[in-house]
Protein backbone atom coordinates (compact mmCIF):
# COMPACT_ATOMS: atom_id res chain seq x y z
CA UNK A 1 0.00 0.00 0.00
CA UNK A 2 2.80 2.41 0.86
CA UNK A 3 4.54 1.78 -2.47
CA UNK A 4 1.28 2.39 -4.34
CA UNK A 5 0.67 5.69 -2.53
CA UNK A 6 4.21 6.93 -3.12
CA UNK A 7 4.08 6.08 -6.81
CA UNK A 8 0.66 7.70 -7.07
CA UNK A 9 2.18 10.79 -5.44
CA UNK A 10 4.95 10.79 -8.05
CA UNK A 11 2.40 10.53 -10.83
CA UNK A 12 0.37 13.42 -9.39
CA UNK A 13 3.48 15.61 -9.04
CA UNK A 14 4.36 14.81 -12.64
CA UNK A 15 0.86 15.66 -13.83
CA UNK A 16 1.34 19.33 -12.88
CA UNK A 17 1.66 20.60 -16.45
CA UNK A 18 3.69 23.79 -16.56
CA UNK A 19 2.93 24.46 -20.23
CA UNK A 20 -0.81 24.01 -19.79
CA UNK A 21 -1.06 26.06 -16.59
CA UNK A 22 1.02 28.95 -17.92
CA UNK A 23 -0.84 29.02 -21.23
CA UNK A 24 -4.15 29.18 -19.38
CA UNK A 25 -2.97 31.94 -17.03
CA UNK A 26 -1.16 34.18 -19.51
CA UNK A 27 -2.81 33.39 -22.85
CA UNK A 28 -6.23 32.09 -21.76
CA UNK A 29 -5.74 29.22 -24.21
CA UNK A 30 -4.86 25.55 -24.12
CA UNK A 31 -1.32 25.20 -25.48
CA UNK A 32 -2.27 21.79 -26.83
CA UNK A 33 -4.46 23.59 -29.38
CA UNK A 34 -1.47 25.56 -30.69
CA UNK A 35 1.82 24.81 -32.40
CA UNK A 36 2.73 21.15 -32.28
CA UNK A 37 -0.02 20.44 -29.77
CA UNK A 38 2.50 19.21 -27.21
CA UNK A 39 2.42 20.41 -23.59
CA UNK A 40 6.19 20.72 -23.20
CA UNK A 41 9.07 23.16 -23.28
CA UNK A 42 9.74 23.28 -27.02
CA UNK A 43 6.15 24.05 -27.93
CA UNK A 44 5.87 26.47 -25.03
CA UNK A 45 8.83 28.47 -26.36
CA UNK A 46 7.42 28.48 -29.88
CA UNK A 47 3.91 29.46 -28.81
CA UNK A 48 4.44 31.62 -25.70
CA UNK A 49 7.99 32.92 -26.10
CA UNK A 50 11.22 32.31 -24.26
CA UNK A 51 10.26 33.60 -20.81
CA UNK A 52 7.20 31.39 -20.41
CA UNK A 53 8.97 28.58 -22.27
CA UNK A 54 11.86 28.60 -19.83
CA UNK A 55 9.40 28.83 -16.93
CA UNK A 56 7.74 25.70 -18.33
CA UNK A 57 11.12 23.98 -18.45
CA UNK A 58 11.84 24.98 -14.84
CA UNK A 59 8.50 23.62 -13.60
CA UNK A 60 9.01 20.33 -15.43
CA UNK A 61 12.55 19.92 -14.11
CA UNK A 62 11.57 20.75 -10.54
CA UNK A 63 8.77 18.20 -10.41
CA UNK A 64 11.16 15.46 -11.52
CA UNK A 65 13.64 16.55 -8.87
CA UNK A 66 10.94 16.67 -6.19
CA UNK A 67 9.83 13.12 -6.95
CA UNK A 68 13.35 11.71 -6.72
CA UNK A 69 14.54 13.83 -3.80
CA UNK A 70 11.51 13.59 -1.51
CA UNK A 71 9.29 10.71 -2.61
CA UNK A 72 11.76 8.13 -3.91
CA UNK A 73 13.49 7.75 -0.48
CA UNK A 74 10.17 6.46 0.89
CA UNK A 75 10.41 3.46 -1.43
CA UNK A 76 12.46 0.32 -0.98
CA UNK A 77 15.92 0.69 -2.53
CA UNK A 78 15.00 -1.67 -5.36
CA UNK A 79 11.99 0.48 -6.30
CA UNK A 80 13.42 3.98 -6.12
CA UNK A 81 13.85 4.49 -9.85
CA UNK A 82 10.16 3.79 -10.33
CA UNK A 83 9.63 7.23 -8.79
CA UNK A 84 11.35 8.64 -11.87
CA UNK A 85 9.21 6.52 -14.16
CA UNK A 86 5.94 7.55 -12.50
CA UNK A 87 6.70 11.26 -12.42
CA UNK A 88 7.44 11.06 -16.16
CA UNK A 89 4.20 9.11 -16.69
CA UNK A 90 2.35 11.90 -14.89
CA UNK A 91 3.96 14.50 -17.13
CA UNK A 92 3.24 12.56 -20.31
CA UNK A 93 -0.28 11.41 -19.39
CA UNK A 94 -1.95 13.83 -16.93
CA UNK A 95 -5.37 12.43 -16.04
CA UNK A 96 -7.14 15.82 -15.92
CA UNK A 97 -5.96 16.70 -19.44
CA UNK A 98 -7.30 13.60 -21.09
CA UNK A 99 -3.86 11.96 -20.73
CA UNK A 100 -2.40 14.41 -23.30
CA UNK A 101 0.78 15.89 -21.86
CA UNK A 102 4.41 16.39 -22.82
CA UNK A 103 7.27 14.11 -23.78
CA UNK A 104 9.08 13.87 -20.46
CA UNK A 105 12.59 15.08 -21.31
CA UNK A 106 12.80 17.99 -18.84
CA UNK A 107 11.18 15.88 -16.13
CA UNK A 108 13.67 13.08 -16.78
CA UNK A 109 16.46 15.65 -16.53
CA UNK A 110 15.18 16.70 -13.11
CA UNK A 111 14.78 13.11 -11.93
CA UNK A 112 18.13 11.74 -13.09
CA UNK A 113 19.88 14.96 -12.05
CA UNK A 114 19.08 14.32 -8.40
CA UNK A 115 20.57 10.81 -8.58
CA UNK A 116 23.56 11.42 -10.85
CA UNK A 117 24.13 15.14 -11.48
CA UNK A 118 27.44 14.69 -13.31
CA UNK A 119 26.22 11.99 -15.71
CA UNK A 120 23.01 13.90 -16.30
CA UNK A 121 24.89 17.13 -16.97
CA UNK A 122 27.16 15.33 -19.46
CA UNK A 123 24.09 13.90 -21.18
CA UNK A 124 22.49 17.35 -21.30
CA UNK A 125 25.66 18.89 -22.75
CA UNK A 126 25.81 16.21 -25.44
CA UNK A 127 22.15 16.79 -26.17
CA UNK A 128 22.71 20.52 -26.48
CA UNK A 129 25.60 19.99 -28.90
CA UNK A 130 23.52 17.52 -30.94
CA UNK A 131 20.63 19.97 -31.15
CA UNK A 132 22.88 22.87 -32.16
CA UNK A 133 24.73 20.76 -34.72
CA UNK A 134 21.70 19.18 -36.36
CA UNK A 135 19.27 22.09 -35.72
CA UNK A 136 16.73 19.58 -34.42
CA UNK A 137 15.48 19.83 -30.82
CA UNK A 138 14.21 16.24 -31.02
CA UNK A 139 17.69 14.93 -31.86
CA UNK A 140 19.12 16.79 -28.88
CA UNK A 141 16.37 15.53 -26.59
CA UNK A 142 16.84 11.90 -27.59
CA UNK A 143 20.63 12.22 -27.38
CA UNK A 144 20.33 13.47 -23.81
CA UNK A 145 17.80 10.79 -22.95
CA UNK A 146 19.96 8.01 -24.35
CA UNK A 147 23.26 9.07 -22.79
CA UNK A 148 21.81 9.80 -19.35
CA UNK A 149 19.70 6.64 -19.31
CA UNK A 150 22.62 4.45 -20.36
CA UNK A 151 24.64 6.00 -17.54
CA UNK A 152 21.86 5.12 -15.10
CA UNK A 153 21.69 1.57 -16.42
CA UNK A 154 25.44 1.13 -16.09
CA UNK A 155 25.54 2.57 -12.58
CA UNK A 156 22.30 1.18 -11.15
CA UNK A 157 21.07 -1.46 -13.58
CA UNK A 158 22.53 -4.32 -11.55
CA UNK A 159 19.32 -4.14 -9.60
CA UNK A 160 16.73 -5.64 -12.00
CA UNK A 161 13.83 -3.48 -10.78
CA UNK A 162 15.70 -0.20 -11.00
CA UNK A 163 17.19 -1.22 -14.33
CA UNK A 164 13.70 -1.95 -15.66
CA UNK A 165 12.42 1.44 -14.50
CA UNK A 166 15.27 3.28 -16.24
CA UNK A 167 14.77 1.24 -19.40
CA UNK A 168 11.05 2.06 -19.42
CA UNK A 169 11.77 5.80 -19.05
CA UNK A 170 14.18 5.53 -21.98
CA UNK A 171 11.73 3.62 -24.18
CA UNK A 172 8.84 5.89 -23.22
CA UNK A 173 10.83 8.91 -24.37
CA UNK A 174 11.33 7.36 -27.80
CA UNK A 175 7.67 6.36 -28.04
CA UNK A 176 6.64 9.93 -27.22
CA UNK A 177 8.97 11.16 -29.99
CA UNK A 178 7.55 8.73 -32.55
CA UNK A 179 6.11 11.49 -34.74
CA UNK A 180 9.38 13.42 -34.57
CA UNK A 181 11.31 10.34 -35.67
CA UNK A 182 8.94 9.84 -38.60
CA UNK A 183 9.33 13.49 -39.63
CA UNK A 184 13.12 13.23 -39.31
CA UNK A 185 13.11 10.21 -41.61
CA UNK A 186 10.93 12.03 -44.13
CA UNK A 187 12.85 15.32 -43.86
CA UNK A 188 9.85 17.21 -42.47
CA UNK A 189 11.00 17.84 -38.90
CA UNK A 190 11.03 21.51 -37.81
CA UNK A 191 14.51 22.95 -37.46
CA UNK A 192 15.67 25.37 -34.79
CA UNK A 193 15.21 28.83 -36.23
CA UNK A 194 13.02 27.62 -39.10
CA UNK A 195 13.64 25.43 -42.11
Amino acid sequence: MKTFLVLLGCYLVGSVSGAYILSRIFRHKDIRDEGSGNAGTTNAIRVMGKKLGYATFAIDVVKGAVAMAFLAPMLDESMRFFAGLFVVLGHDFPFYLGFRGGKGIATTFGSWGVVEPVSTAIGALCGFVAAKTTKYVSVGSLTFLSISSVAMLVLYGRDPSNGLAVLLVWLLGFVRHKDNLIRLKEGRENRIGGR
